[in-house]
């Protein structure tokens, strides 16, 4: 690499989330990589290779002209790295880095990492051609642009964690032209072709046939030697995967991931790894006794999920997706039953599907008709043709009576058992928006409105209240709203949830409607606010309901509106949910923290432990007959969550004592620090010893314990991931030893590699091969799963 430059590489990118994760991330990458000692000392390189990066951390105005700082590092920078993502075409600053650079370096001198979307949508038009001169037949110079293909490294991924592994991987795709080197020597590949050269070489020169015999015995021991390394690295590749996957909540990945480091991979025997059978317990999670709920499995689409609708008794559930396909699943089995594809994708929405009771749905299709399908089989039963334009919106009741078809300004009414239209009528208003029901289908609300496209004035939502047998209209009443956001219905009262929008400011309310009597009992204001969701509790001699709005949770006595509690979460709530065990709320947030809203002790509680969300950033949360489905943010999964544990575990009548804090006392802790060598000794926390006093465990306050030798005062092993211990309980028939907390205890083989980990360990059951686990006053056994127990669970697992 030519030395006169200030900069090795100027880094382009858009200062979006995803763009500037990536930039940051090869910034660091590429200044702290070092090339293989035996090329550097080809190309006559010392010291670090690639010195200085340009990385501009602000985000600049959007401007034709670049500041001049921005010109001196372009014009001191050998080279130019796009970000490219659908994003970037959109910056001009960018483009014009581009431009700039192509005309001081050329086009070669450019390369581009694509991190998301399409090639085509994602690279700059400045990379994908050249302008070259060229004469027509008439011998007159123009100029015409010649199709090139960029060099560039593709570090797509579903996460920014998957983005960052293959980050890691396509780094040399970058750097080896940056020393006119292949990508595959910089791999160094070329040492398997020289050792094919040598041999062949000696094969042919009989003088040297022993010589050529021992060398060849050497070089097969070397290369014996290297493919016991890259496998070693493959397994503990394919554990750190799996501990992604993990974190992610991809539980059947994380469990095929493990296997197959402690197995085969892709044919290929692997070694075994402590880190991989640390995995694939985790994955499997063997040791939980069910007290708290975590992700159990997941439903794929083949793009990012849009929303998901379940049935009235939560057996059958229906996704939408970018892909513009609709799904019907079993929400029981977690099976998919059918796919539909005949969709208007473009504008496909929630209220474009329905589910008629709970063993039929029905969904408009790309043609504007109504199909009517089973929730059992997904076979089609009824085709209701449109009648003039597309049907917009359609809605049954929770006993799959009626089907209401909105051709709006008309609304046909339809017998749901035979599809026979029962009647017919044309609103008023100019617009039919939202149409909802009752539990039983006797009323049917439709709110209208004029039309009104003026940000800048109120537009009021008028509810007709009509029969569902004629369709006659029974009442009507205005709400000051533009857009209705959430309906709930308790002991015949409606709760509507609108929000009203003018310009700039937002108010929400809610409106309190008898349609026993069909009257309006009361309507509450909430100003400056957006409100997304509604919830009424359904506990017994309760009297209250909650609105979300943001972060925020307002408690309203469902009698008068008047407001009996507000609550400020730490995140924005994506839906709320009703104990039926108590006047309590459960509210699931965007980042995955569940909050227990309690009326009666004017307090919103997390329960730590008891939900494990880790998927990052979710979009909507639903109740099923057994836990909880769960959509991430901009992802193809829909995860299930459920509070049930290993099937082995079993709930014991045996009185558990609380575990004793071991550790040793201040006095011993220093005389400990002057008799052992400990490493980081202003780090240490606690340190107990094993039942014989042969063995010292130590943990700091960075999470990492070590194991030292009593005898000769020498550290065994250094472990990550553990806060800290406090209790020794023993070791099992392997020599595996058991240690930890009230909380969190850790298996460590016999060379004190973390191998499992137990939440709410109490005692070690020697005799019975057994651990116990207490909950409060509840006590559960479960058996020790040993290598060969995870790999016969993984494989009934995987095989299902």
């Amino acid at each position: 690499m030519n030395k006169e430059y200030k900069y090795d590489a100027f880094i382009s990118y858009r200062h979006c989330d995803l763009d500037k994760y990536v930039a940051k991330n090869l910034h660091r990458i590429l200044e702290t990589y070092e090339l293989p000692k035996n090329v550097k000392e080809k190309l006559n390189i010392s010291g670090r290779t690639i010195k200085r990066v340009f990385r501009d951390q602000d985000e600049l105005p959007l401007s034709s002209n670049l500041e001049d700082p921005i010109i001196e590092a372009l014009n001191n920078s050998k080279y130019l790295i796009v970000i490219c993502s659908p994003r970037l075409k959109e910056s001009l600053w960018c483009k014009k880095e581009i431009e700039t650079f192509k005309k001081i370096r050329g086009r070669k001198n450019i390369f581009c990492v694509l991190i998301e979307g399409e090639p085509e949508d994602s690279f700059p038009e400045e990379v994908l051609f050249d302008e070259v001169e060229i004469k027509d037949i008439n011998g007159k110079k123009k100029i015409e642009k010649k199709p090139v293909e960029p060099l560039a490294a593709d570090v797509r991924g579903i996460n920014n964690k998957e983005v960052l592994r293959k980050l890691k991987i396509e780094k040399l795709r970058l750097i080896a032209p940056m020393y006119n080197l292949d990508y595959d020597d910089l791999k160094q590949r070329h040492k398997q072709r020289k050792i094919r050269k040598i041999i062949f070489t000696s094969v042919i020169a009989a003088s040297v046939c022993f010589l050529f015999a021992v060398y060849s015995l050497f070089m097969l021991l070397k290369i014996s030697s290297q493919q016991k390394t890259l496998k070693q690295h493959q397994a503990l590749s394919l554990a750190e995967d799996a501990k992604d996957y993990l974190n992610s909540d991809s539980r059947y990945k994380a469990i095929k991931s493990s296997y197959e480091a402690l197995t085969k991979f892709k044919g290929v025997k692997m070694p075994y790894t402590a880190e991989a059978e640390y995995a694939l317990s985790e994955s499997l999670d063997v040791y939980n006794a069910g007290l708290s709920y975590k992700a159990k499995t997941e439903l794929e689409t083949k793009g990012v999920v849009d929303f998901i609708k379940t049935s009235y008794d939560n057996n059958y559930l229906l996704s939408f997706d970018e892909s513009e396909e609709l799904i019907l699943w079993d929400a029981s089995k977690l099976k998919k039953i059918k796919s539909y594809n005949d969709i208007n994708g473009f504008a496909f929405s929630k209220y474009e599907v329905t589910f008629v009771g709970s063993d039929k749905f029905a969904y408009i299709n790309k043609d504007g008709s109504v199909i009517i399908a089973s929730a059992k089989n997904g076979k089609i039963l009824k085709e209701i043709k449109k009648v003039k334009y597309s049907y917009t919106s359609l809605k049954s009741d929770s006993e799959g009576k009626y089907l209401i078809i909105n051709d709006s300004p008309d609304l046909y009414l339809y017998d749901a058992s035979n599809y026979k239209q029962l009647s017919k009528i044309t609103v008023k208003d100019k617009i039919v928006r939202e149409m909802f029901m009752t539990f039983d289908g006797s009323k049917i609300f439709i709110s209208t409105s004029k039309g009104n496209i003026d940000i800048y004035k109120e537009e009021h939502l008028v509810m007709h209240v009509l029969d569902s047998s004629n369709l006659s209209e029974l009442d009507s009443f205005t709400i000051n709203s533009a857009y209705i956001e959430y309906v709930v219905e308790k002991n015949n009262v409606m709760y509507f949830l609108t929000n009203q929008s003018v310009g700039n400011n937002c108010d929400a309310y809610v409106t309190s409607y008898d349609f026993k009597n069909n009257k309006v009992k009361w309507a509450k204001k909430f100003d400056n606010i957006w409100g997304n969701n509604i919830e009424v509790s359904s506990y017994e001699n309760a009297h209250n309901l909650a609105v979300s709005s943001g972060n925020e949770i307002t408690i309203l006595d469902e009698e008068d509106g008047k407001v009996l509690g507000r609550y400020s979460l730490t995140s924005n709530v994506i839906e709320m949910f009703v104990s039926t065990v108590a006047d309590t709320y459960v509210v699931f947030t965007e980042n995955g923290t569940v909050y227990f809203i309690n009326l009666k002790y004017n307090d919103s509680i997390i329960y730590n432990g008891l939900f494990q969300l880790n998927a990052g950033k979710y979009i909507s949360a639903t109740l099923t007959n057994n836990g909880y489905l769960l959509v991430p943010y901009n992802d193809n999964r829909i995860i299930y969550y459920e509070r049930s544990g290993n099937k082995k575990v079993k709930k014991i009548d045996k009185q558990l004592g609380y575990l004793k804090d071991q550790s040793l006392n201040t006095t011993e802790l220093e005389e400990i620090k002057k008799t052992f060598n400990l490493k980081k000794k202003n780090l240490v926390k606690k340190a107990i010893y094993d039942n014989k006093k042969n063995k010292l465990f130590v943990s700091y306050t960075d999470d990492t314990l070590a194991v030292y030798s009593v005898r000769d005062k020498k550290c065994i092993n250094m472990i990550e991931g553990i806060s800290y211990i406090d209790h020794y309980f023993g070791i099992d028939k392997e020599g595996r030893t058991y240690i930890g907390n009230t909380t969190d205890s850790y298996i460590l083989d016999e060379n004190y590699n973390k191998v499992g980990h137990i939440s709410y360990l109490n005692e070690l059951d020697k005799k019975n091969d057994k651990v116990i686990i207490k909950d409060g006053e509840d006590s559960y056994e479960l058996p020790i799963y040993y290598l060969d127990d995870l790999l016969n669970e993984a494989k009934d697992y995987l095989n299902k």
